[in-house]
């Protein structure tokens, strides 16, 4: 009897289909049914061979070598995969095996899993797709009554190779041809680049600059309180006459930039009585439509100060393992015309009990509005919104998970329900000629509203001046009091990660509208599916901090940009650009565009960005910029150069004779603009300015100012604010949950970051309050300062767990299977260093820490210790024979002092060739 082989993409996946679809017996690696055979791939298996396996010329970095054109580009299997590969080879080649279903997440990636490995193991065999839109028992049996022609998907897997081959060669080309060009000596680090990173890079640095660059203007606001037939209310001074269009960019109609003018109009209206109208409106805000990801990852930012990948984490362990919500990864915010029925069953499955019941009785009652909007074949792709699936998970869900959830079924509701409506308020006050605005709303009818939590009222309520009095006519008021504030401009924010998400969607377009916003959409910067792993790679690289729900560029990632931007790399550093590579990327999806046609043109992209890069000369790059000021050490005109700033170059002068003035573009984790040097060598000192960084990644403001031509940074005393960090926070359930395996007898409990002892957590707080107590006692005796040792008797319980592992939650209930077996369940959701994910198991170490049991881990333990012991005695033998060659160079190199000297030399005067020139 023929069989069809199921190829997943990971494991658990695998097991789901297995259940569902029941009858299989287990066997090493893959279930066996009387039809169907059920395997896994663990994620990417295969992948594109690395340059140097091409050709062993591309070993050593050179500029001479690029650009690197593989032609084919081939396939190799991944390091670890062996085994994997192995076991699919196996059953690919039985005879028994005539077709081959590709049961890979629905999506692109997916697509190309499953054809890279089909692709290198050579298999003719047809193909069929199973394309699921959730994990239910339910959804899995209807998928494989439905399954597809393999080669309806050819344009997806198509665009999946375009995408994959294209950021191989524009990422590693122009990475390595930066790296050559800007990388300093003592980096250790790639310059990386690529097609979809660098232009989303693009768009935080330019806001970054913009913020550098504002100067801080003070202002005043004048504020009068008043009062109309005993009812006291705040007026806003505005002026009725300002337009926008011409007035300076800092001018907003309520601001007064002269502090006498701001007096004189205090003495004008203190005292003296005045009319007041009003305008009373009521406004409907329909409910917002059903998520998609991007959406959904905007609003996990807004509300819980989640990264884009936290908010991906939880909805995919959602999918995948809870099976509470349907396939996350969709650009769809409508569901198929046919969905209605679906929709009715989830409404009465959340009707019978728990705590969405009320709202669903509510729309089973009353039926649910916004239909025509909500079901829409034209606004669905190849997924539909992100909904839940109406199954009822066996226990609460918690932490990330049971948030995200309740969100996503909350908005699911939501969208079903009546507008909110809001009566609107706009009060004018005319007191001397002199005009007050005071606004509010007051929500009437909360709608929707109701079913997210969100009843908002405004802060100043404005009850009607006089029913049934005309608005003509006005009502008389008086000026209680009037109040100056003192304010100064600010910078736009920096960009929060739900905002870069918009930005990414419309290719760095600032867009409002709702509608044009979704006609941008095959034109952004990635995929719903890619963006919170372009955020997260551009943050391992060192090119992204994150403060808070702020993304801030590091001096590294405004170098980056500012160096293509000088040297007109604009295909690689416009948003723009890359947005028009999508859209083609779509085209091929549809068919409407040849892969070989995409492709050609990704050729000559590369091209022209090694070309560009290669070609520039360091001395062109700050050309035509002209100089910021006097150098105050040897009074010659100061210039930017791509390192730091400096005096004009004198040729033919040595290092000890040239001029030591610099100022650094990197100091305490700060950019120092060209306005910021502009007012150093103006003033000789700058105010307050923000975006330092201690050491311990905590921000904080400064002073700067130059001291005999030196560089000083002055901390302001009690600036320390955000700490640059990338481990989130959750919230504490003080419940314990159970005894600390270790045997101390206390419990173990949550903190914000980890799961810990208890009487581990109060040990380590004696223990910090007695060190601080040691040290003032031995800084009050003169005593020299030392790090406080803990006796051996009170070292706390050593047991802990933290609650971000590997970018994982480790939920509660992950920690108490913990607690109870020493390790936990096999995680597929591990991300490693280098963003790659990984599969393991937790285990509890002697020492109270976890490591890591990676799958098949037995197999391949037993496979090291077989061979340790001969490549132990070679490691042993080559490092002696290596010792032994660096010591016989050490005879002949510099000494210490000498190559200092010549270090300081070279910093000194290191512009005095074209040589020097490009270092700096």
């Amino acid at each position: 009897m023929s069989k069809s082989l199921v190829i997943t993409e990971k494991p658990s996946v695998a097991r789901d289909i297995v259940a569902a679809l029941g009858g299989f017996r287990e066997h090493d690696g893959f279930w066996e049914s009387e039809d169907l055979i059920v395997t896994f791939s663990v994620g990417h298996i295969v992948e594109l061979l690395s340059p140097e396996e091409i050709d062993p010329k591309y070993k050593r970095w050179t500029l001479d070598t690029l650009p690197i054109l593989p032609e084919p580009f081939e396939l190799k299997q991944k390091s670890g995969a062996s085994e994997r590969i192995r076991t699919i080879k196996k059953l690919l080649a039985r005879d028994d095996v005539d077709t081959v279903i590709n049961a890979c997440d629905a999506g692109r990636e997916g697509e190309l899993i499953f054809r890279e490995i089909v692709s290198f193991l050579k298999s003719k065999k047809p193909t069929q797709r199973l394309w699921l839109q959730s994990m239910t028992r339910g959804a899995v049996r209807k998928g494989f009554e439905s399954l597809v022609p393999g080669e309806e998907f050819d344009g997806l897997g198509a665009a999946a190779a375009c995408r994959s081959q294209s950021d191989w060669l524009i990422g590693l080309n122009a990475t390595r041809a930066l790296t050559r060009r800007l990388k300093g000596r003592k980096e250790k680090t790639a310059w990386s680049a690529g097609r979809v990173q660098t232009p989303t890079l693009a768009i935080l640095v330019g806001r970054e600059l913009e913020i550098l660059a504002h100067v801080s203007v003070p202002y005043w606001q004048l504020e009068a309180k008043l009062c109309a037939d005993s009812q006291e209310y705040v007026g806003t001074w505005f002026d009725p006459a300002f337009r926008s269009d011409d007035a300076k960019p800092e001018a907003r109609d309520d601001r007064i930039f002269d502090e006498r003018r701001a007096n004189a109009m205090i003495d004008a209206v203190s005292g003296r009585a005045g009319t007041a109208r009003e305008t009373r409106k009521p406004s409907r805000e329909t409910a917002p439509p059903l998520f998609d990801l991007t959406s959904l990852q905007r609003e996990g930012n807004r509300r819980f100060g989640w990264s884009a990948r936290r908010t991906l984490n939880a909805a995919q362990r959602c999918y995948e393992m809870h099976k509470v919500l349907t396939y996350p990864r969709t650009n769809s915010r409508a569901l198929p015309n046919d969905y209605r029925a679906v929709v009715d069953e989830i409404l009465d499955t959340f009707s019978q009990a728990g705590p969405y019941q009320n709202e669903a009785r509510t729309l089973i009652e009353q039926g649910m509005q916004n239909t025509k909007r909500t079901f829409d074949d034209s606004k669905v792709s190849d997924h539909f919104a992100l909904i839940p699936t109406g199954k009822i998970p066996g226990a609460p869900l918690s932490g990330d998970d049971g948030r995200l959830f309740d969100l996503v079924a909350r908005r699911f509701l939501a969208t079903f329900f009546p507008p909110a409506i809001w009566t609107r308020v706009e009060r004018v006050t005319e007191v001397a000629e002199h005009s007050f605005r005071s606004r509010s709303r007051t929500l009437d009818e909360p709608g929707w509203r109701s079913v997210m939590g969100q009843i908002e009222q405004e802060d100043q309520a404005l009850p009607p001046l006089q029913p049934g009095e005309t608005e003509a006519s006005g009502v008389a008021v008086d000026t209680l009091d009037v109040e100056l504030h003192a304010e100064r401009t600010k910078p736009a924010p920096r960009i929060s990660e739900a905002r870069l998400l918009s930005l990414m969607e419309s290719a760095g377009r600032q867009v409002e509208d709702e509608e044009l916003a979704e006609a941008m959409r095959e034109k952004g910067i990635g995929t719903p599916a890619t963006r919170a792993d372009i955020i997260e790679n551009l943050i391992a690289k060192g090119y992204l901090a994150r403060l808070a729900k702020a993304l801030r560029p590091t001096v590294k990632g405004i170098r980056l940009v500012d160096v293509l931007n000088r040297i007109h790399a604009d295909r690689l550093a416009r948003p723009d650009l890359t947005g028009e590579l999508e859209f083609r990327l779509s085209q091929v999806e549809r068919g409407e565009r040849s892969a070989d046609e995409f492709m050609s043109e990704i050729v000559d992209y590369t091209k022209e960005v090694v070309d560009i890069t290669v070609r520039f000369d360091y001395e062109d790059l700050y050309k035509t910029d002209p100089p910021l000021g006097t150098c105050p050490l040897c009074e010659r005109p100061v210039y930017e150069r791509s390192w730091f700033y400096r005096c004009e170059e004198v040729p033919d002068v040595t290092a000890e004779e040239d001029c030591p003035f610099r100022i650094w573009k990197d100091k305490a984790g700060r950019y120092i603009d060209r306005r910021t040097v502009e007012t150093l060598l103006e003033k000789g000192e700058t105010g307050e300015m923000e975006g330092f960084t201690y050491r311990d990644g905590r921000t904080y403001n400064a002073h700067l100012s130059l001291e005999d031509g030196e560089l000083q940074i002055h901390a302001v005393r009690g600036s320390a604010g955000e700490r640059i960090s990338d481990v989130p926070e959750y919230d504490v359930d003080d419940k314990p949950l159970d005894a600390c395996p270790m045997g101390c007898g206390s419990n173990v409990v949550e903190t914000p970051m980890e799961f810990r002892c208890e009487a581990g957590l109060a040990r380590r707080a004696e223990n910090e309050d007695k060190a601080k107590t040691w040290a003032e006692e031995r800084k009050a005796a003169g005593q020299p300062l030392r790090k406080y040792k803990v006796p051996e008797e009170e070292q706390p319980c050593s047991f802990v767990l933290p609650r971000t592992v590997c970018k994982r939650e480790m939920t509660r209930e992950d920690c108490l299977k913990y607690i109870e077996k020493r390790e936990t369940d096999m995680f597929e959701d591990f991300t490693s260093r280098f963003g790659r994910p990984f599969a393991a198991k937790l285990v509890l170490k002697e020492n109270g820490r976890h490591g890591f049991e990676f799958q098949n881990a037995g197999r391949k333990r037993t496979s090291r210790k077989k061979t340790a012991g001969k490549k132990g005695t070679t490691r042993r033998s080559t490092k002696k024979k290596t010792t032994r060659k660096k010591t016989a160079r050490k005879s002949t190199a510099p000494t210490k002092t000498v190559r200092k000297k010549a270090s300081r030399k070279r910093g000194a005067g290191n512009a005095s060739s074209k040589r020097s020139a490009s270092r700096s």
